[in-house]
């Protein structure tokens, strides 16, 4: 029997003709998209005239449907999902600008304004969407937009409609947030809860893409990750605060989200340029894909694993790297090839899969792979109820530092952590409980964060200052005793952090 708690936690056929597999990928992937693209618009914006000058049951509007279902299908089958998005004035199907002649011009410029006028970054089609689902849809987001949370009720009739099939994305105001020096809190809230919610959907998203044996949209992680590079720039405590977090039901994909909000985190704080800050965030997204090959019943068993169900859950990283095989660009996808492979590989060598000679850690593995332990030892699962304190965990990170841990990495990661990393309850010696909402701004009081106080009736209360002096004198008002396990505290905590 083998004890789990000791672990750390078709481009093909184109290639056949010659080229070499990541340059024939990309060149028929862009010719379907330069080709289809436009046409696709076109489709749409015709079939959405026609939809407010007829009845669903018209043979016109049938015919505009079908013929746009055929083209949305045509590029799914190479593309999966489908995304229309609009950025400033260009409009893009899964990152690819549509490029139109001037004649031509009029549907597309048309759906950028429409979108913008309902607050619509992105139209995000499923392949399986049905004519119904389309003709539902057009009918409802072509209407009068509302006057007042135009998104908010565009989404809800198209919930009450019964379109599954089709989901929009909200247009967020980003440029400002490197621009103002006043940043506003209430909105880098909410954007933290906007990205995060995405990036749950996205996985979510990846999964059900390699069960239809589908090609994950890397453009899509491209764009999360870049969200999420613009916040951790401005102020990370909620993105932190809401990776603290533990979904036990969602863990696979919350699991993944976590770990590349870290990743990112450390990153940025080696100075590393956003560009490869976003690719490590997109490596550690996809890091645990192997998992999905791994049976359920192995990986939520709650006993010891035997020698043969472990020897299946340490083919996990081989199975990563064949699922990301299957991408398009190889080249885009490279780091996350390596960390899919050696995430389970620690500083020292040791892990799995075993290599006859020491291998050579791919630079983003040193990051990712201290993010991903920390999130597991911090997260409860069936076969380890019991878990770390976020500060113990650290604690266990220093010790092991140089050992386990690349000693650089692992003093940042510390570092920009602090003692009591955000989301953590901590006991005070007034006898009050709070949760660590944000690190001081002085290292030498990284012992004395910002926190919010719980109240009795469960909901958070006042955010004080554990640094704040009493009186103006020496003593402090306040002091850590102690951090706690917060499954009492979970649902107190969640309100301070998660949107509602």
């Amino acid at each position: 029997m083998i004890d789990r708690r000791t672990d750390p936690d078709d481009c093909a056929l184109a290639a056949a003709s010659g080229a070499p597999a990541e340059t024939a990928c990309a060149t028929g992937r862009d010719d379907l998209v330069n080709r289809l693209g436009p046409l696709f618009v076109h489709y749409l914006f015709s079939a959405g005239k026609t939809v407010h000058i007829h009845d669903l049951t018209n043979h016109a509007v049938e015919v505009a449907l079908s013929r746009l279902q055929k083209t949305l299908r045509e590029l799914g089958e190479t593309e999966g999902r489908v995304t229309v998005a609009v950025s400033t004035d260009l409009l893009s199907i899964n990152d690819a600008r549509i490029v139109v002649d001037a004649q031509s011009m009029g549907p597309v410029l048309y759906l950028i304004n429409e979108m913008k006028k309902r607050k619509v970054e992105e139209i995000d089609f499923s392949p399986e969407v049905t004519v119904a689902e389309l003709g539902s849809f057009l009918q409802i987001f072509f209407s009068e937009p509302s006057e007042v949370d135009v998104f908010g009720e565009l989404t809800r009739k198209l919930s009450d409609a019964g379109v599954a099939g089709i989901r929009l994305s909200e247009w967020i105001e980003r440029a400002k947030y490197l621009r103002d020096a006043k940043v506003n809190k209430q909105e880098v809230r909410e954007e933290s809860n906007r990205v995060m919610s995405r990036a749950i959907m996205f996985m979510g998203e990846v999964m059900l893409a390699m069960e239809q044996r589908r090609p994950i949209q890397l453009h899509k992680a491209s764009r999360i990750t870049q969200q999420i590079a613009d916040i951790i720039r401005t102020d990370e405590s909620i993105l932190v605060g809401l990776a603290s977090i533990k979904d036990y039901d969602e863990y696979t994909f919350s699991h993944s989200v976590n770990v590349s909000v870290l990743s990112m985190l450390i990153a940025d704080r080696m100075g590393l340029h956003k560009s490869d800050t976003a690719q490590i965030g997109i490596a550690a997204l996809l890091h645990d894909v192997g998992k999905t090959q791994i049976p359920q019943t192995i990986l939520n068993k709650p006993d010891s694993l035997t020698a043969e169900e472990w020897q299946l859950m340490e083919r996990h990283p081989m199975l990563g790297v064949l699922e990301l095989s299957r991408t398009r660009s190889l080249r885009t996808i490279a780091d996350s090839l390596f960390v899919s492979l050696q995430h389970h590989l620690l500083y020292n060598g040791k892990g799995y899969p075993v290599k006859p000679t020491p291998w050579e850690l791919h630079p983003f593995n040193h990051i990712i792979t201290i993010a991903d332990i920390f999130d597991a030892m911090t997260t409860p699962r069936v076969y380890r109820q019991q878990t770390l304190t976020p500060d113990r965990a650290l604690r266990l990170i220093a010790r092991k530092s140089g050992e386990m841990f690349d000693p650089l990495v692992a003093k940042v990661f510390i570092r920009t952590m602090g003692v009591y990393p955000v989301g953590t309850v901590v006991k005070l010696d007034t006898g009050e409980h709070a949760v660590v909402t944000r690190q001081n701004e002085h290292s030498r009081l990284m012992h004395r964060p910002v926190v919010a106080l719980l109240r009795e009736d469960g909901l958070p209360g006042d955010k004080v200052d554990v640094a704040e002096l009493a009186g103006g004198g020496s003593t402090y008002r306040r002091t850590i005793v102690e951090s706690v396990h917060d499954r009492h505290y979970e649902a107190q905590k969640a309100n301070l952090f998660i949107m509602k």
